[in-house]
């Protein structure tokens, strides 16, 4: 089995380019009232033993809390554009503050209005808005509850507690999204059986580029 969780402002859809057998994605806008510890926990008891973990963005944080409380039940790990934590409280609690105010907005504010500003952001390269994410109107409370519960401002610094993951990890990023390359090669230092690749001519927003199907072949059994 290979359990995917979305992005941020995403839904299970985000997986079918990929055309991967044995998928389960997860919708985590069911979830979204639990914390990392608490989601981590459902995760484990709702897979098999040795599946592959996989996660995008929002979901490749969550995936890196379930790797690090659980680095037995997983056979490997692909993580996508995701950041392993913050290092420094200032900058924890100013991403909380951040975050509230998503929060707020994605309760509040005219729907395709919150996405276009949501999408306005630098490392998105202000991407239109999707149909996929205006159908997820109806979603907006679970979301508002996942920039709370799920925000980088409450994440732990993973770094140390991920070097007990011992199973093969890939991390892909791309090339022009700099910071997150960036987060992408200091893993080196943390994983013994690390793969990180770039992708050429891509953004954050690497699920649909062909290459990446390419690389899960290669990587997942």
């Amino acid at each position: 089995m290979i359990v995917a969780l979305h992005g941020n402002l995403g839904s299970t859809k985000d997986w079918d380019s990929l055309d991967l057998p044995k998928l389960h994605a997860v919708d985590l806008w069911q979830q979204s009232h639990l914390n990392f510890i608490e989601f981590a926990h459902e995760l484990k008891v709702r897979t098999d033993p040795g599946s592959v973990l996989m996660g995008y963005s929002l979901g490749g944080r969550l995936a890196l809390h379930a790797m690090a409380m659980y680095p037995e039940h997983w056979s490997r790990s692909v993580i996508l554009s995701a950041h392993p934590g913050l290092c420094c409280v200032e900058d924890r609690l100013a991403r909380r503050s951040s975050d509230q105010v998503w929060a707020k907005r994605a309760r509040k504010m005219e729907w395709r209005e919150f996405l276009e500003k949501w999408n306005e952001q630098p490392v998105l390269e202000n991407e239109t808005v999707s149909a996929n994410q205006i159908s997820l109107e109806n979603r907006r409370l679970e979301i508002a509850a996942a920039f709370e519960n799920w925000s980088l401002g409450m994440q732990e610094d993973l770094r140390s507690s991920l070097q007990k993951f011992t199973a093969p990890v890939l991390w892909v990023t791309g090339a022009k999204d700099q910071k997150f390359t960036r987060l992408g090669r200091e893993m080196e230092e943390v994983f013994g059986d690390f793969c990180h690749e770039v992708i050429p001519d891509c953004g954050h927003r690497l699920l649909n580029h062909p290459e990446l199907a390419a690389l899960l072949r290669d990587f997942i059994p």
